[in-house]
């Protein structure tokens, strides 16, 4: 590649106007003068994640980013978060995405992430691994960031047709579901006596979890289940980095974005400080990535999880705050790299607006900048500051080829 680029995902950062921010959003709010910087040296828009109007959870939103069509590859949640604990798959797999949640004796959820738990979770994860299940299925557990953790069941004539036992997003109050087949199958239906059977399971060990005991001992809520949601089987794409023929790295705390970008062939960079929280260390990634592009990969991309969180939580000034470590983070990777030399992305995976506590179906801002790119002016930086843009209306997919195409790595469609 005759040039680089670094891309930036703010997971979640895009909102919608907030009477306590004076009817603006976040972004709009914050001060972020090098993002309203970069904006106005290249294309810019907001940019939906992959059609207008459907909201996208945070695997379809970054296999869009990646380059993949959704609609083609994905299988479900599960799957992705197994990549990111580094587990390979067997095609006879099922494979969920889970949480460390709260139940009380009833199997009433109290708390569907256990207090946000973000310590000890590989031992609690450990004294799930390795359970064999009645008809012989092994189950397979990894902890994964905070109270994230990925649960795949190994074994003969298992079924992905099945509901699973999260009762949703802000749904305490409502037991752990029963699972059951979706299909009239004799495997659907024995695959979902068999996640029933591991529900029980589950509940046993880490009520009596040592962590757990000492968890309620301090006033904690304890991890005393995994709700599992997202089934799936193993993905099957071409590597992204090799379709576009380019050497690419992934600096996250989050395992879904990681494990998303092994799957494309990028090399997945992860520290200890580097959480999916908001204690995450901004100025650490920004070194890395500055240091992966100096170490020559042609394409590095630099996730940050937080605003997500502060979405989820309905917590606005806080999501303002995740804009303005960002800006600075941004702000300190401008003072090492040449723009000439290396382009600047910047992008979310879908909007999280903190009144709606969930996923939207709105885009998100969006920019590319640097030496060569086509640039307008803007007055700030936000959502309603870039509806003038070049890049307003289309999608993930279409920026990651414009992204691609400035590297110069697609291929000319005819002679």
């Amino acid at each position: 590649m005759s040039k680089q680029a670094l891309l930036i995902i703010a997971d979640g950062m895009g909102d919608n106007p907030i009477s306590l921010l004076n009817e603006l959003t976040p972004l709009e709010y914050a001060a972020t003068p090098n993002l309203k910087e970069l904006a106005s040296k290249g294309l810019f828009g907001n940019v939906y994640p992959v059609k207008p109007g459907v909201p996208v959870g945070t695997d379809v939103g970054h296999l869009a980013i990646f380059g993949y069509d959704p609609y083609e590859v994905y299988t479900g949640r599960g799957p992705i978060e197994a990549y990111g604990a580094g587990i390979d798959l067997l095609p006879s797999d099922i494979a969920f995405r889970g949480n460390f949640a709260t139940v009380d004796d009833e199997l009433t959820v109290i708390d569907r992430r256990a207090g946000r738990i973000n310590q000890n979770t590989d031992e609690l994860a450990e004294a799930i691994d390795g359970i064999v299940l009645s008809n012989g299925a092994r189950v397979i557990a990894r902890a994964l960031s905070a109270h994230r953790v990925a649960v795949v069941i190994r074994g003969q004539n298992l079924s992905e047709h099945i509901s699973t036992t999260d009762p949703g997003t802000a749904k305490e109050g409502e037991r752990v579901q029963q699972s059951a087949a979706l299909v009239e199958d004799k495997d659907a239906l024995e695959t979902a006596k068999i996640i029933n059977e591991l529900t029980e399971k589950m509940y046993s060990v880490l009520s009596l979890h040592p962590v757990n005991q000492q968890r309620i001992l301090d006033g904690l809520p304890p991890a005393n289940m995994i709700l599992l949601r997202g089934i799936g089987r193993e993905i099957q794409a071409p590597k992204m980095t090799e379709s576009f023929g380019i050497r690419g790295a992934c600096i996250a705390g989050d395992r879904t974005v990681l494990g998303i970008a092994r799957m494309a062939g990028l090399d997945v960079f992860h520290q200890k400080g580097f959480t999916a929280g908001y204690d995450t260390d901004y100025i650490g990634k920004a070194e890395l990535a500055v240091s992966k592009l100096k170490e020559g990969y042609d394409w590095v991309v630099l996730h940050v999880k937080a605003p997500d969180l502060a979405g989820h939580d309905c917590q606005p000034m806080t999501k303002v705050s995740t804009a303005i470590n960002l800006d600075m983070m941004v702000g300190h990777i401008l003072q090492q790299i040449d723009l000439e030399q290396c382009y600047i992305g910047y992008t979310s995976d879908h909007s999280t607006p903190c009144d709606r506590r969930d996923h939207s179906g709105d885009p998100v801002p969006t920019f590319f900048a640097g030496g060569n790119v086509r640039s307008l002016p803007v007055e700030d930086f936000g959502e309603k500051f870039l509806v003038h843009g070049a890049l307003n209306n289309l999608t993930a997919i279409d920026f990651f080829h414009i992204q691609m195409d400035h590297l110069e790595a697609v291929r000319k469609l005819g002679a």
